[in-house]
């Protein structure tokens, strides 16, 4: 009986020490496992590599750490897929979307449906719930949305989304779906969220990337205008106070962000391949302001536009991102796929979205 209750104490205490392994430390514990870290940060390694034809959009990885990337293909963007790969590399295709255009950004709830925000498709644009039949349903509202983006969710479960451009005057907005009304709605709409024309490009996104930070703070970057401002959302989501946070050389093009448990915003730069002299990934230290280059090298990178922290053991303070390889006249890059960027810091992805 002795040995039982001895046993019965070891496997406890295993399971304590494990479950704490797990948790991420507020600071580091001592100058040593800084001093670790610190030498691994901006080191990158290709994770993904899809043929030619494809383009990885948005990138979403869940509670399980399963990582989902949306893909368009096929002549005119005919196809439109999420895939799913698992923690033994494995992939699939997860699910399709209903006709021709581009998915865009992807998010994961805590029941582990995928949201996709689906654009260029003038009779099937919106943002689109995809459960575990794996049928994609789009939200009531988001119909609405001009040009459907990025996504995130806050801490109570609102799911939130970037309209990077709208009309002739291109206006840019952040709309909102909550479970009390079931249905998207603008939240804001403002001159700092706005695209714009290029002679060169076209329509270039103005509202694009967007991440939340406890308790009422999303962040969103602004292509166009190569800006990050910050909306702090009011009680019952009225009133919302939008602000400029950072408007940098080192932000031109920016497109996908993530933020760390520090509030520390990381980007990526499509312009990094397109002979732009950008990084691929920035830092801005949102109390500072100051942003600073995680990578130079932009070898392994292709048009990324989209990132997201891991999960699981060793991949907490690692950013994965997609290489869109989206075509703009540019020589052959890294090509389309997913690679994993160190930053050394937990991302807020260990508590939500």
């Amino acid at each position: 009986m002795k040995n039982k209750i001895l046993i019965l104490i070891f496997a406890l205490l295993s399971l304590f020490i494990w479950k704490c392994a797990d948790e991420p430390p507020l600071v580091s514990e001592t100058p040593v496992e800084e001093e670790v870290l610190n030498k691994t940060i901006g080191e990158v390694t290709p994770i993904l590599s899809l043929a030619p034809g494809n383009s990885t959009e948005g990138i979403a990885i869940d509670l399980r750490g399963n990582m989902y990337v949306s893909n368009t293909r096929g002549e005119n963007r005919s196809i439109n897929e999420i895939l799913k790969f698992t923690n033994n590399g494995n992939w699939e295709v997860y699910a399709t979307l209903p006709g021709a255009g581009q998915v865009r950004g992807l998010v994961a709830d805590l029941f582990g449906n995928i949201y996709a925000a689906f654009a260029d498709n003038p009779e099937m644009k919106g943002v689109y719930r995809i459960g575990h039949s794996r049928i994609p349903v789009r939200l009531k509202g988001s119909e609405e949305i001009g040009s459907p983006n990025s996504l995130t969710f806050d801490w109570k479960g609102n799911l939130y989304a970037t309209d990077s451009y709208k009309g002739l005057e291109l206006e840019g907005a952040v709309w909102c779906y909550n479970a009390r009304d079931r249905k998207f709605n603008i939240l804001i709409k403002d001159k700092l969220l706005n695209g714009a024309l290029d002679p060169a490009f076209g329509k270039i996104p103005g509202a694009n990337g967007i991440a939340f930070y406890p308790p009422n703070k999303l962040y969103i970057a602004n292509t166009s205008q190569g800006l990050i401002c910050q909306v702090t959302i009011g009680k019952n989501r009225n009133h919302p106070i939008i602000e400029l946070v950072k408007q940098d050389p080192l932000l031109t093009t920016i497109d996908g962000i993530a933020v760390d448990i520090y509030e520390n915003i990381y980007g990526v730069l499509p312009g990094c391949t397109l002979g732009f002299g950008l990084p691929p990934v920035v830092k801005l230290d949102t109390r500072s302001g100051i942003v600073t280059p995680i990578v130079l090298d932009n070898s392994l990178f292709d048009t990324p536009t989209s990132l997201a922290f891991g999960r699981g053991w060793g991949n907490w303070t690692s950013i994965y991102i997609a290489n869109a390889n989206l075509p703009y006249g540019q020589p052959p890059q890294a090509g389309t796929g997913v690679v994993k960027v160190s930053v050394g810091i937990f991302g807020l992805g260990k508590n939500a979205e």
